[in-house]
């Protein structure tokens, strides 16, 4: 319910705050077919529209803070998330479990660009993988899945035609993801940066994925550019497959960086 609350500010608002939501959407290259598909929305800044909307459905205080859509003040419930283009992230079978949401405005008294879901009953993120609820049909053609680090990265790709795209939810990547993605896929690409923060991200990937039978693959794009970047440029998707295509086996990369 809060998924459709937000998706309807972000296309069917017409106030200035909402269409800063559409202007940052488009000027990643997503329009409003896309934002239905991964049900992208927009989080209303005056603080509890979704609460309101909630409590109007029949939803009480205990419900709207454990699933980690409100919080609790001296003055009451408020909406945690407020004026932020927001993801729902969703488990594998497709249900809404949780929403990051993305800084836009200057003036957001929170400065961290991205805030998740805090943990609850039903959202565990180092159990959850963002978009593989809709990778997973790519996969299991394939029999293999590309690990990403972002939102956008993931829709980016998708978009592109790579719908065996997922990412990590701000998190690293843990046995628990090691062993849902083994579940589902023969081969594991993980596209890392070509910093030696995302070497060393690499490294401790490779080593939660050492005791899954499973063939672990590192990828690096060129350029020092993310799949969202990379994407938007003439004859990037062919340089995104190459890439893909080229990873290279963990254990080699392993060996490389000891060098």
């Amino acid at each position: 319910m809060a998924e459709e609350f937000y998706l309807e500010r972000l296309i069917g608002d017409k106030g200035e705050h909402a269409r800063a939501g559409r202007d940052f959407l488009r000027a990643k290259g997503f329009n409003g077919t896309h934002a239905k598909h991964f049900g992208v929305g927009f989080a209303p800044r005056s603080g509890d529209a979704l609460v309101a909307h909630l409590q109007a459905k029949g939803f009480n205080p205990d419900e709207m803070t454990a699933s980690g859509l409100a919080g609790q003040s001296s003055r009451g419930l408020y909406d945690r998330f407020r004026g932020r283009v927001v993801w729902p992230i969703r488990d594998i079978t497709g249900d809404t479990v949780g929403f990051g949401a993305r800084r836009i405005f200057e003036d957001d008294r929170i400065e961290a660009k991205y805030l998740n879901t805090s943990e609850t009953p039903i959202y565990k993120k180092a159990q959850v993988l963002y978009g593989l609820d809709l990778a997973k049909k790519e996969v299991s053609r394939s029999h293999r899945v590309v690990v990403v680090e972002g939102y956008t990265d993931v829709i980016a790709c998708h978009k592109a035609g790579f719908e065996n795209v997922v990412a990590t939810l701000g998190t690293a990547l843990t046995p628990k993801h090691a062993s849902l993605l083994r579940r589902i896929a023969d081969t594991v690409v993980l596209l890392f940066d070509g910093d030696e923060a995302g070497q060393r991200a690499a490294d401790r990937a490779i080593e939660v994925f050492f005791r899954e039978p499973v063939d672990v693959k590192i990828a690096v794009l060129p350029g020092g550019k993310d799949p969202d970047d990379l994407l938007k440029d003439q004859g990037g998707a062919a340089l995104f497959a190459e890439t893909i295509a080229a990873a290279e086996d963990a254990m080699a990369f392993r060996f490389k960086r000891l060098e």
